[in-house]
């Protein structure tokens, strides 16, 4: 529990503000050598840093000898003596602090831990969008303008990956520096947004809310690829991806029952609770899992220790030589040129925009169906969500079996990425099936448990494409997964911003008298059937297009 707390965000803060008196680590305490293991210089020459020792000073002169033969004097000191930079790495490959090496009951905590944090903030998207009508009588507002809360939280959520993912891989930023301090931030500003007196301020701070609610989605990925192997990346990725499903899930759930029964404002002071809970644990329970933040801050405590300012890592040197122009680039500029110069990319991100925009787009139906048709209160409709829950963890549970019995084999056998697309071939039809059957069961003479079926089945063919999507993605473009994910997180964010505020019309110009919702799934399932072609034709084609891309492997 200790190597959890030290290098926790509160942890590194208490540990800084004592000067390092506090929170020790190993390379800290009295009578610590060096493994031999340890330590590449800039150069190719491989110095044993153990023998760097204040306490052994011919071994010292030895080091340095062997470093630079052109150098004709060797001083007693380490500061005195090392005049190239040396990278600082592991102490050997079964470093405790290098986070593949933990063990895998701490792996599943630091994975638990991720999940918290994701459900924490993505169950603010879409919490208050019960009390619309309460919005709309309060400002005196239509819906499509009580919506855009709604539509600037979820477009900047999607705007900060492009900023916050490449951050994080910053040495002296990491994950934590993101987290923590966004987090805070975020519950702090629910209660602006649960007092606010006009909509042009709700929708400011709606905006600046879904900014600081997007580290996790965008480097949720990345923090639990630190931790697992590319091996089992798949199955952790899988149960990551049930976390932010659950978000939009409970949030309509809870958001139901503070609009029902204290008002639509309450919704934010539950958020607040919520988000307020998660940042008290996280502080100091979720460790750094950043090789190259974990790595620089080995680095400083050995300039300290040694007294030499030369230690660094590759990834220090690697951003020291970045300049304002390349981060740039590749913050902003590389994921719309990946996004739009590879077919594939642009099909894929266009195929999980369009899953994402319909499941907010639901937010606007369910009222209709099961308020308009059913005549439930606020709270039962909340209830009609958890049928999504449902095919989320059906659909978690298949794909990583499916995943380990089935493609993991052929992958590792050789097979081309590609060859997860299989998988996509049985989920793809399930998404215009599913939205036929919502709309057309949703009308008075069905049994409401019908559409809630209809929509856990979409979760079902939804959550595996998107789990398709990602693994391919992962596997086709490693050198700028990033960039490609960030684009992805991008393209998908903005679809789901805009289906909200048309899809009340759409639903409700396709009205018909015992179909409220019929025409209007019947459309967007026409469009999902067309999308089915995009897994077939990257089955067939994928390794062609990706034969003749700068980007791909």
């Amino acid at each position: 529990m200790l190597d959890i707390i030290r290098s926790s965000f509160g942890g590194e803060i208490v540990h800084l503000l004592s000067g390092g008196r506090l929170l020790k680590y190993p390379d800290q305490q009295p009578g610590f050598v060096i493994p031999s293991s340890f330590g590449v210089p800039v150069k190719d020459d491989v110095i044993p840093l153990s023998a760097i020792n204040n306490d052994n000073e011919s071994a010292l002169g030895m080091a340095e000898k062997k470093f630079d033969s052109e150098s004709d004097s060797v001083g007693s000191s380490a500061a005195s003596t090392l005049s190239p930079d040396h990278i600082v790495d592991w102490y050997g490959p079964d470093d405790p602090e290098n986070p593949r090496n933990w063990s895998n009951r701490k792996k599943l905590f630091v994975l638990a831990e991720i999940c918290i944090l994701t459900f924490s903030v993505y169950i603010g998207s879409a919490m208050y969008s019960p009390g619309i009508d309460q919005v709309m009588a309060e400002f005196g507002v239509n819906n499509v303008v009580a919506l855009l809360p709604l539509a600037v939280y979820v477009a900047a959520y999607g705007i900060g990956p492009m900023i916050f993912a490449p951050l994080s891989e910053a040495p002296l930023v990491g994950r934590n520096w993101i987290y923590i301090p966004s987090l805070l931030l975020f519950a702090i500003l629910q209660i602006p947004t649960a007092l606010v007196k006009n909509i042009g301020g709700f929708i400011v701070v709606r905006m600046i809310t879904g900014l600081v609610a997007s580290p996790p989605l965008a480097n949720g990925g990345a923090s639990i690829g630190d931790i697992i192997s590319a091996k089992n990346l798949s199955y952790g990725l899988a149960i990551w991806s049930v976390s932010a499903v659950l978000g939009p899930v409970f949030g309509p759930f809870l958001g139901s029952i503070f609009a029902q029964i204290k008002g639509w404002r309450w919704t934010f002071w539950c958020l607040s609770w919520i988000s307020g809970l998660a940042f008290v644990v996280l502080l100091f329970l979720l460790p750094e899992t950043s090789e190259a933040t974990i790595l620089h801050r080995r680095a400083r405590r050995l300039r300290k220790l040694m007294g030499n300012n030369k230690y660094t890592t590759k990834a220090e040197q690697e951003y020291a030589n970045m300049s304002l122009g390349e981060f740039a680039y590749e913050s902003f500029v590389r994921p719309v040129i990946i996004t739009f110069k590879e077919p594939g990319v642009f099909f894929l991100n266009s195929y999980t925009a369009l899953i994402y925009a319909v499941m907010y787009s639901w937010f606007e139906a369910f009222p209709l169906v099961f308020i308009g048709v059913h005549h439930f209160n606020l709270i039962q409709m909340g209830l009609s969500y958890f049928g999504i829950l449902v095919g989320v963890v059906v659909a978690a549970s298949v794909f990583c079996a499916t995943m380990y019995f089935y493609v993991a084999p052929r992958l590792q056998s050789g097979a081309p990425p590609e060859t997860i697309f299989r998988i996509a071939l049985f989920a793809a039809p399930v998404l215009p099936a599913s939205l036929l059957m919502f709309g057309w069961s949703s009308t008075a003479s069905v049994n409401f448990i019908v559409p809630i079926i209809a929509s856990g089945l979409f979760l079902v063919g939804g959550y595996t494409i998107f789990q398709v999507v990602f693994n391919y993605l992962g596997m086709s473009y490693p050198r700028f997964l990033a960039s490609v994910f960030a684009g992805n997180d991008l393209f998908r964010s903005c679809f789901a911003a805009a289906f909200p505020l048309f899809a009340k019309a759409m639903f409700v110009n396709l009205d018909r008298p015992r179909f409220p919702v019929a025409w209007g799934s019947t459309l967007l399932a026409g469009i999902s059937l067309l999308m089915v072609l995009i897994p077939i034709v990257l089955l067939a084609l994928g390794h062609r297009l990706r034969s003749r891309s700068k980007y791909a492997n």
